[in-house]
Formats: C-alpha cells, sequence, structure tokens
C-alpha cells in the first residue's frame, strides 16, 4: 500500500503526552494509575518519545484494532529504515500473522487456524488438566509451589507443544529461544536485547528445518504437519513456515503463562472472590476473561510496532494525519471507567463489554479460544484445589521488565491444608 505522505507537526487538536515513562519498576508495580490520566486527556494523544499516537480508551481502541485503513506494515520510509538496523533473521518475524496485511495474512491465518478447532484439541487440553492436577497435588505434600517456573510453563509449554507437534523433551529449550526473544519485541526494543533476539531465532530456524524434514516424511495431524504440507503445495515459503512455528508457540504459552501468574495474584489479593470461585467452579469461564481484562498478558496491541494510518482519519473527535504510529494501550483500555464499573475491582462475576486482552477485529488473537480453554481448566483445578495459599510477594510482586508484556518474574506461594 503507498501511503500518503507524513505531515511535519502534530495537529494542534491532539495534546502531547507528558512526564510519561513506563519504562521503570514504579510504572511496572502499577500501571494503571499512569493509564486513568491518559484517558482523562480524551482521544488520541501524541507521544514524542516514540514519535506515535496513543489510544487508550475502549472506544478509541475498539475503532483503531477495527478500522481496515489501520495497516501493520509501516510507509516505506519507515519500512526501509528498519530493513537497515534489524538484522536480516529477525526479519522473517515480519512473515508472520502478527505483522501481515491482508492478502498475506489471510493466507497466513487460514492456512493455521484450522489446527485450532481440530478434535484433538480435547486430548491436549484433557492432558494439559492431568498435568496442573499432578502439580498441584505435589505442591499441596511440599508446602510450596513457584507458581510462574512449577505451574505456568510446564502447563503451557505442554499444551501448545503438542499442538504444534513439538517433541515434549525439546520444549525446554524452545522456551529459552522464545524468553530470550521476548524482549526484543517490546517498544522500543531493548539494544541489549538484539543480540540474543537473534541467536534465538536462528536455533528456532535450525530446529524448524529439521521437524519439517521429520515431518515431511512422517506426517502426523498437529499444527506443523499441516504446515509443512501447505508448504509442499506451495502455498507457504520455508521462511514463512519456520517464522509463523515460532510465532505460534511463543505467543501460544506466555499468554497463559502471564495469565496464571496475574489470577493466582489476583486472587491471593482478592481472597472473598477465591472463595467465591470454590463455592461455584462454574464461575472458572468467567473468572478467566476478568484476570485477562483485569491484568492484561499483553499491554499494547501488536508487538514492535503498533498500526500506521494510510490516511488522514478521525479517531476519537481528533484528526491524525496520514502515514502516523498509533498504539492500542489495551491495558488502558481494559479499564476504562466508561465500559466497566469500578474497574480497579476484581470481579468474577462482573457483567459487561468484552475486554481486548486478546485483540479485536481482523488480528484477533488466533489461539484466543484456546487460551481461555486453558485458563478455564486451570481455575477448574485451583477450584478444586483443597488448600489455603498466601505469599509475601503480594505487596511487592516482581514484574518483568517489560512495557508490552505485563508478566510476574516469579510468585512463589506457600500451601497448607484446607
Amino acid at each position: 500500500m503507498t501511503y500518503q505522505p507524513t505531515e511535519d507537526t502534530v495537529p494542534a487538536e491532539v495534546p502531547p503526552l507528558e512526564d510519561f515513562d513506563p519504562y521503570n519498576d514504579a510504572f511496572r508495580a502499577d500501571p494503571y494509575p499512569h493509564y486513568d490520566r491518559i484517558r482523562a486527556l480524551g482521544g488520541p494523544v501524541y507521544w514524542d518519545y516514540l514519535d506515535s499516537y496513543v489510544v487508550s480508551t475502549h472506544a478509541d481502541a475498539t475503532a483503531v484494532l477495527a478500522d481496515p485503513r489501520m495497516r501493520l506494515a509501516p510507509p516505506d520510509p519507515v519500512a526501509d529504515l528498519l530493513a537497515s538496523v534489524v538484522p536480516e533473521s529477525l526479519r522473517s518475524m515480519s512473515r508472520t500473522l502478527l505483522f501481515t496485511d491482508p492478502p498475506d495474512h489471510t493466507r497466513l491465518r487460514d492456512l493455521t487456524r484450522r489446527p485450532f478447532a481440530s478434535p484433538r484439541l480435547g486430548g491436549v487440553l484433557a492432558d494439559a488438566r492431568s498435568l496442573a492436577d499432578g502439580i498441584l497435588a505435589d505442591a499441596r505434600h511440599r508446602g510450596f509451589l513457584e507458581v510462574v517456573d512449577e505451574l505456568a510453563f510446564p502447563v503451557s509449554l505442554q499444551a501448545i507443544g503438542d499442538l504444534l507437534g513439538i517433541p515434549r523433551e525439546d520444549l525446554p529449550r524452545l522456551r529459552d529461544w522464545g524468553q530470550a526473544m521476548s524482549p526484543a519485541a517490546d517498544i522500543p526494543a531493548a539494544p541489549a536485547s538484539i543480540d540474543s533476539a537473534v541467536a534465538a531465532y536462528e536455533a528456532f530456524d535450525d530446529y524448524f528445518a529439521h521437524l519439517a524434514r521429520v515431518r515431511a516424511e512422517n506426517p502426523g495431524e498437529d499444527l506443523f504437519s499441516s504446515l509443512v504440507r501447505a508448504q509442499q503445495q506451495g502455498a507457504l515459503s520455508r521462511s514463512e513456515l519456520h517464522a509463523n512455528a515460532a510465532l505460534v508457540f511463543i505467543s501460544g504459552h506466555e499468554t497463559l503463562v502471564a495469565f496464571t501468574a496475574s489470577a493466582f495474584l489476583s486472587f491471593l489479593r482478592n481472597p472473598a472472590q477465591l472463595d467465591l470461585l470454590r463455592a461455584h467452579p462454574d464461575l472458572a469461564a468467567a473468572a478467566t476473561e476478568e484476570v485477562l481484562r483485569h491484568e492484561s498478558p499483553l499491554q499494547l496491541a501488536t508487538a514492535g510496532g503498533g498500526r500506521w494510518t494510510t490516511e488522514r482519519m478521525e479517531i476519537g473527535g481528533r484528526t491524525l494525519p496520514a502515514g502516523v504510529r498509533v498504539l492500542t494501550f489495551i491495558g488502558a483500555a481494559n479499564r476504562d471507567p466508561a465500559v466497566y464499573d469500578g474497574p480497579d475491582r476484581f470481579d468474577i462475576t462482573r457483567p459487561g463489554a468484552r475486554h481486548l486482552a486478546l485483540g479485536h477485529g481482523l488480528h484477533y488473537c488466533l489461539g484466543a479460544a484456546l487460551a481461555k480453554q486453558q485458563g478455564t481448566l486451570l481455575l477448574e483445578a485451583l477450584a478444586h484445589w483443597p488448600v489455603r495459599i498466601a505469599s509475601d510477594a503480594v505487596d511487592a510482586p516482581e514484574w518483568l521488565p517489560l512495557f508490552m508484556q505485563r508478566r510476574l518474574a516469579r510468585l512463589p506461594v506457600t500451601v497448607r491444608p484446607a
């Protein structure tokens, strides 16, 4: 797509976003008062740090994510600049669902979504529930659980690995590569993270090249085998195969890891809500939605760059130029008091509008249903876990040093008989 030239000046009607620093411990501990201040400015605001326009209300975020005039591909001058500074191996990720517009996005989504509706998904989820139950039973005997490393990662990695068709014994090293790539997807990417991300993606590339040869000779009913067949039929390139497999693996477990840790933290901070869940385990699905809204795993839409206007556009009563970047603050939109009554309150019986934690519109999360099903099974397991839990980390938990992703680094929990 050809973009109209970007205007040299910020429209006078768009206020500046001042004194906003999301890259410090105080913000990570509680970003929501800062989001309140941004929403109070009304409509889009201009953030000079990233030369971007920011939307933070639920209405504006929904509009941006659904508008076909908003594109993921940047204007040509920006694309040329990125091509000159982003290492070639990482540019492969631009060929994924996360960064493509139609028609490539449509093609890739059609090829990738079928296994997410496969009948074998039931078995994947049943195995994940069995693993979670075993981990919780073991923690009950030990009197301790580190939620992130001992529960969240094992369950989420097994589920997405089984869906993709990755041998379970390979999951630990793929986890390490995925964790090395995540900081490079932040906005902006930390300079120190790029070298590690390059090495990690090259490891993914080699791994999936080997697995593709294995699946070409011995195909299965898994997602990767399906993508290999698509490549053999000419519907997918080699780089698209490897990049999208890496994307599905990384996003497919990181969201659930963040969800699981935040769920435990939210219930530890709101014990009456945990009592309610245990009295009514059928609330697990609703509780999953509330955890996703209350502590959105992704605080911004689309890793690495937001969306770009392709023409002069009006958003939230303000006119934005063509060819500018728009960042959608999902974490702010999901706490919008215009949509949610008492948005800072954690309430597993909350009615109302759909949250945006898994996106909206054309790029709505491909694995949203799977993520919600996994979240529900974990909360069902928690509801039936006959213990009392506590944590010294509740008042000052350790969050990852990232802006885009909101995830606890660890959450140690003591476990006592109920």
